[in-house]
């Protein structure tokens, strides 16, 4: 889940997008983006996108100064027309949003520790005593 993704930019105010989909396939597509200020930024794909999709993500001061409040906001169509929109209705939750919650949880991992928690083996300066 860690690498569900990429987004690279392609210039011109361009994304190049390209997500795995199940069983080893992948989607691609191109944003413009919208919006770019000082708080956040906003996108949308361009005609043709294999997942049309909109959205942006914005940074705020929390109360009392402690912290950032980040709020990210998207609206997709599943790919497959109606099956793909009638599997995300059976489901209850858009793949979308559980892997949104992953990589946000992610994302402030790294933004308050400098590092991101596994559970994978760290190597170190030292060989292994088994």
């Amino acid at each position: 889940m860690a690498r569900f993704a990429s987004v690279r930019g392609s210039g011109g105010g361009r994304m190049h997008w390209k997500v795995e989909g199940p069983l080893g396939g992948a989607h691609e597509w191109e944003t413009e983006t919208l919006d770019q200020s000082g708080d956040g930024i906003g996108w949308r794909s361009l005609p043709g996108a294999a997942i049309r999709n909109e959205g942006q993500v914005r940074f705020r001061p929390a109360p009392a100064g402690r912290g950032t409040v980040v709020t990210l906001r998207v609206r997709f169509e599943p790919p497959g027309g109606a099956l793909g929109a009638g599997l995300v209705h059976f489901f209850g939750a858009t793949p979308l949003k559980l892997v949104a919650e992953s990589v946000l949880r992610r994302f402030k991992n790294l933004v308050e520790t400098g590092e991101i928690p596994t559970t994978a083996r760290q190597p170190a300066a030292r060989t292994d005593t088994h």
